[in-house]
């Protein structure tokens, strides 16, 4: 007799013989002992895990000639040993009809099955049509079996397997009873290929095995194939095929995961020179980049299980020998680092393929690794801000394993390098360096928050958040109405105090605010004089009584002058695409009738300007109480402003503007 491969040789024939999928066979056998026997069944899963088989043992319990509860057949299961049974084992039943739905999946096919289904069957109980990767079929061959998918006829019984059930008509999947099937256990896959090795008299080292049932990725086809071709190319001192774990490394192609472990060392001791060594080494021996990366990406996944769930979690489907080693290596990283490198790799190993120098894409997915330790994580950041007053966010940063002792050594020297503020005892001082706190209506009110500022020394950077060419007064701090952040106001006029060495009181303080005709009266004139200095402090009083805070405040900080012929020129700081939507025939047409108001007969034009060559200390400051005002007073902007020495040219209001009637 020919010989015949594992896979075939050692297919099940019983219900009880499947490994994996006790909740597709149970229900099968309940329902072949209640006589609960669908028209329609679907077996969907990942290749290799026993669709065809189990379709098969399905039809030798639907057309076994023993009863069940016979001397025979005691339980649902096939006797394996009647006609009906022996034939659709081989292959050869005149009622159990397989078709392979890949090349036969055109309508005329469909046609002549629907056609044919119509007869009764030859010699056995049930005629069975078994459909295989019926995802192959056509829409139209679809459409052509719904018919008799819908009203059959009692003796058909239709069987599909397929690996991509999405691609079946949802009509036919409605029809049809549906079993989704589980990969295969690692365990199951070992203790199979155990067996088969000893049936087959087979000296296979413990790791041998190991590694075939991992290289199966939860297909039992998959994994006896590769046992086929290790035993094939086994040696045989004594007549017996031996098989070691180095053989079915190089069968692989594959590197041993002791070389990963060491990389993940090396790069937890940001060890470039070293980690560049050993990787030229895994590809000297033969290791293909794109096999390294494809492992290196697997290896990582089950360090990052391993990190989750512990060494014994039911996640790692690998020896525990392997489980060791994961749980080993993910000790030196925390969950976010893992996370964060298994991004990496799986970006690494999609771009390979499309790649012409793959080694050299490898060596820098490996390196960005190195270079990611020195990154500071987003919460050290953000605990650091003032106002963040979340512990969470405090603690999330990771800290490195007493395992490790090297695991986080460039994060932290980041972190000393950019000196972060200490939450407990820096904010007072950057709170007096010119970024307000953000402070909750429940602090509002602490009048001791004070005291503690002026107590805390002020940093030589410290800046005042009021123009330089206008004096420190409480009007200028002044948010208006509706403020939320009250003890910001205190801190403001606070530090406007200590820089112009008044005495600070402990309480905060209230000063009345003033409109834009009398800031503006304190304002120094412009260069049209103080009539001039009126008109814009009455358009600007006008357009912000009326909600046209934008234009107001971009007017009351332009360059104001007055032209040779005797017009009004007046340049904001914004581009001229922006000018028509800042100034609006609404807008112009408050401004008209100032102008009207006050007799001048002047004409007024508004030009855009070019804000980058203007100093910033000929900057006027925004009109109190405007949207302007709030924006550049805003805790995230001053911080904003400082971190990156950032300039707020002009402020847009965007929002939606009151209906008035």
């Amino acid at each position: 007799m020919a010989y015949q491969v594992l896979a075939r040789k050692y297919r099940p024939q019983r219900f009880s013989d499947v490994a994996g999928q006790e909740h597709v066979t149970r229900t099968l056998r309940n329902a072949l002992d209640q006589g609960r026997i669908a028209h329609g069944y679907i077996f969907s899963g990942h290749r290799g895990i026993g669709k065809t088989t189990i379709a098969r043992i399905l039809a030798m319990g639907l057309n076994c000639r023993t009863a069940i509860g016979e001397a025979g057949r005691p339980d649902p299961e096939p006797c394996g040993s009647c006609d009906s049974c022996r034939e659709i084992r081989v292959g050869g039943s005149l009622d159990m009809i397989e078709i392979d739905a890949a090349t036969n999946r055109g309508i005329d096919e469909i046609r002549e099955l629907r056609d044919a289904a119509r007869y009764s069957p030859a010699r056995d109980r049930y005629k069975i049509y078994l459909l295989d990767e019926a995802h192959q079929i056509t829409d139209a061959a679809f459409n052509a079996l719904l018919k008799i998918l819908e009203e059959p006829p009692a003796h058909v019984v239709f069987m599909m397997a397929t690996t991509q059930p999405e691609d079946i008509p949802q009509t036919i999947r409605s029809r049809c009873q549906h079993f989704s099937f589980h990969a295969v256990p690692y365990e199951d896959i070992l203790a199979q290929l155990t067996a088969v090795a000893r049936e087959e008299s087979i000296d296979a080292e413990p790791g041998a095995l190991a590694l075939l049932s991992e290289a199966g990725d939860g297909s039992m086809r998959d994994a006896l194939s590769i046992m086929d071709q290790a035993i094939a190319g086994a040696p045989t001192p004594d007549g017996r095929s031996r098989i070691a774990a180095s053989d079915i490394l190089a069968l692989l192609g594959s590197a041993p995961n002791a070389a990963f472990e060491r990389l993940l060392e090396l790069i937890a001791g940001g060890a470039s020179a070293d980690l560049m060594e050993e990787l030229d080494r895994l590809l000297g021996a033969g290791v293909s980049p794109a096999q390294l990366a494809r492992q290196i990406v697997r290896y990582l996944r089950n360090c990052l299980m391993a990190k989750i769930g512990g060494e014994n979690s039911a996640l790692l489907q690998i020896s525990a020998d392997e489980k060791a080693r994961a749980q080993r290596t993910a000790a030196l990283y925390s969950e976010e680092d893992l996370t964060r490198y298994l991004q990496v790799m799986l970006r690494t190993f999609d771009g390979l393929n499309y790649r012409q120098e793959p080694r050299l894409h490898l060596e820098l997915g490996l390196l960005k690794l190195v270079h990611l330790q020195r990154l500071i994580p987003l919460e050290a950041i953000l605990s650091s801000l003032p106002g963040v007053s979340n512990p969470q966010a405090r603690s999330a940063s990771p800290t490195p394993s007493a395992a490790s002792g090297r695991a986080h050594a460039g994060a932290a020297r980041s972190q000393d390098s950019l000196a972060l503020p200490s939450p407990s005892t820096d904010i007072p001082k950057q709170r007096l360096s010119g970024r307000p706190p953000h402070v909750g209506p429940a602090e509002a009110t602490d009048s001791g928050n004070s005291e503690a500022f002026a107590d805390a020394p002020r940093p030589a950077s410290a800046s005042v958040p009021h123009a330089p060419d206008e004096p420190a007064s409480p009007a200028s701090t002044q948010r208006g109405a509706g403020d939320r952040y009250p003890e910001e106001q205190n801190w403001i006029r606070l530090n406007a105090q200590a820089s112009n060495g008044e005495a600070i009181s402990s309480g905060p303080t209230t000063a009345p605010a003033l409109d834009p005709a009398q800031r503006a009266a304190q304002q120094p004139p412009a260069s049209g004089g103080a009539d001039l200095a009126g008109l814009r402090a009455r358009i600007c009083a006008a357009l912000a009584a009326q909600g046209h805070d934008t234009p107001a405040g971009l007017l009351d900080a332009g360059q104001w002058r007055i032209q040779q012929d005797g017009a009004i020129q007046v340049e904001i700081g914004v581009k001229k695409t922006l000018l028509d939507l800042v100034m609006s025939a609404e807008t112009w047409s408050i401004v008209r009738e100032v102008l009207r108001a006050a007799g001048t007969g002047e004409k007024m034009t508004v030009v855009p300007g070019e804000t980058s060559g203007a100093a910033p200390a000929s900057r006027r400051p925004p009109p109190v109480g405007s949207i302007q005002s709030e924006a550049l007073s805003h805790p995230l902007v001053l911080q904003a402003q400082e971190i990156f020495h950032a300039e707020v040219r002009s402020v847009l209001d965007l929002r939606e503007s009151p209906r008035r009637d």
